[in-house]
């Protein structure tokens, strides 16, 4: 039962050294847009679904609030809960949207990750890499 507990704990703590960090320190992108919330939540939701295809083992959350005109859009180890990108937006106005775009920095979840996030959100289209 004690080495059960001692690989649930390690398996934990690594998972929040996965993640995104609390502290700000995780890599992002800010910018606005000129689409509604609603375009720019289903634009988001579509890129994490179509790039999560396949043997991934992560899910994705979302969640969409009409009274607050807002969105969360999230790439989501189910296991152990490590959050390893995330899409929140909220409407400027009728047809703007800010968007702030964030990955763990870790593995696969890097620079080139944001940047293909932040392009299937501007380009409407689904992108999973993206070639600089």
């Amino acid at each position: 039962m004690k080495a059960w507990t001692v690989v649930l704990a390690t398996s934990l703590l690594a998972g929040c050294a996965l993640g995104i960090r609390n502290d700000g320190s995780s890599p992002s992108v800010s910018f606005t847009v000129p689409h509604s919330y609603q375009v720019v939540y289903m634009r988001a939701e579509n890129q994490a679904r179509e790039c999560q295809r396949g043997e991934s083992t992560t899910e994705v959350r979302s969640q969409i609030d009409p009274d607050m005109r807002s969105g969360v859009v999230s790439i989501v180890d189910p296991i152990i809960g490590v959050e390893y990108a995330r899409t929140v937006l909220k409407a400027v106005d009728a047809k703007h949207t800010e968007v702030v775009q964030t990955v763990s920095g870790k593995g696969s979840w890097n620079q080139d990750a944001l940047n293909a996030m932040e392009q299937s959100i501007r380009m409407d289209a689904s992108v999973c890499h993206v070639y600089m």
